[in-house]
């Protein structure tokens, strides 16, 4: 070794050598860390890089467990569970009330009206006289329109003489019902031949004179108001 010369003790000199020698040494040494963490991602001997490390490594290589989802176009170990399977509710169709049949029509809803057919008829001629029914009330009813029920009666212009009756002589066809919707009508005409007549076919037959004269409908009890027409 050569020895330090200069004007300072030699002591001096062999201590800054070793100070410069020992800061040489431990520049190496801390390049040397510095390279192998840069290197490796960390050292060994850091306790906290090779912690950090390992759980990224575990729950990368660690495999997926039953319920995890797998990407589209992958699988999965676990078998599909079984979709349910539908379910068809069936309802009952809703009921519907039939309305009651029609009832009988009272007196009051029925109207009962007599028509002639013209105003004056000469004598010889057979005025057309008709029945008028008609269901006045709001709603459908059955009536009996029998032919006993029925008669047309030609009076005296003052409505105090009976000349003639649709109801003294008839044959008796079977009873009739008849459903009248409200506003129906029903008709019945008939033909006078302007003689008298009696009940039960009673021969008559008298010309009834030119002269004024009313005709009345009935239905049983109920009974028109009086319609006027002239025999000239």
């Amino acid at each position: 070794m050569v020895e330090p010369t200069g004007p300072l003790p030699a002591s001096v000199y062999r201590r800054r050598r070793a100070i410069a020698l020992g800061s040489s040494v431990l520049l190496v040494v801390l390049l040397a860390i510095g390279v192998s963490t840069w290197v490796s991602g960390g050292s060994p001997a850091d306790p906290r890089a090779v912690a950090d490390q390992r759980p990224a490594s575990t729950s990368s290589s660690s495999p997926p467990t039953s319920g995890t989802i797998v990407p589209a176009g992958g699988s999965s170990s676990a078998s599909p569970s079984p979709s349910p399977a539908p379910t068809t509710t069936s309802s009952a169709p809703p009921t519907t009330t039939s309305p009651p049949p029609p009832g009988p029509c009272p007196d009051e809803s029925v109207a009962v009206s007599a028509r002639v057919a013209q105003p004056s008829y000469r004598v010889g001629q057979a005025p057309l006289l008709t029945l008028v029914i008609t269901n006045s009330g709001k709603l459908a009813c059955n009536r009996d329109l029998s032919r006993k029920l029925r008669e047309l009666v030609v009076l005296t212009g003052d409505n105090k003489t009976r000349l003639w009756s649709s109801a003294d002589c008839y044959y008796e066809p079977p009873p009739e019902s008849r459903l009248l919707q409200p506003g129906e009508q029903a008709t019945y005409s008939i033909a006078w031949a302007g003689l008298t007549s009696a009940p039960q076919c009673a021969p008559s037959g008298a010309r009834v004179p030119a002269g004024d004269y009313v005709v009345v409908g009935k239905l049983g009890k109920l009974t028109s108001e009086p319609t006027p027409f002239k025999l000239t």
